[in-house]
């Protein structure tokens, strides 16, 4: 349900450098996304993804990684951002 809430949702652990990593990077890009703690997600994010790892990035509802990784090899929001499959993604 809080996956499918914007068309970017950002799950934060506010102590995590690769969420500022890729919280900047979104910022820079001026992205918007719905920030939200991931500690209240966490098994049901593992049972989505088998990750439970900060940040969990999702666009319009698909599992998009981390900052540098995910599950695909086309995952993470830097890579993402480099190659233009992030906006690609959020403008479909």
């Amino acid at each position: 349900e809080m996956i499918g809430s914007a068309d970017c949702v950002f799950f934060d652990n506010s102590s995590c450098p690769y969420c500022r990593m890729a919280e900047d990077a979104l910022t820079a890009k001026g992205i918007a996304f719905k920030k939200v703690p991931i500690a209240d997600y966490k098994p049901a994010l593992a049972e989505l993804t088998g990750k439970t790892s900060a940040p969990s990035v999702w666009i319009k509802g698909t599992y998009v990684g981390g900052c540098n990784d995910g599950t695909e090899p086309w995952h993470g929001v830097k890579p993402m951002l480099a190659s233009g499959k992030f906006e690609e993604m959020m403008k479909a």
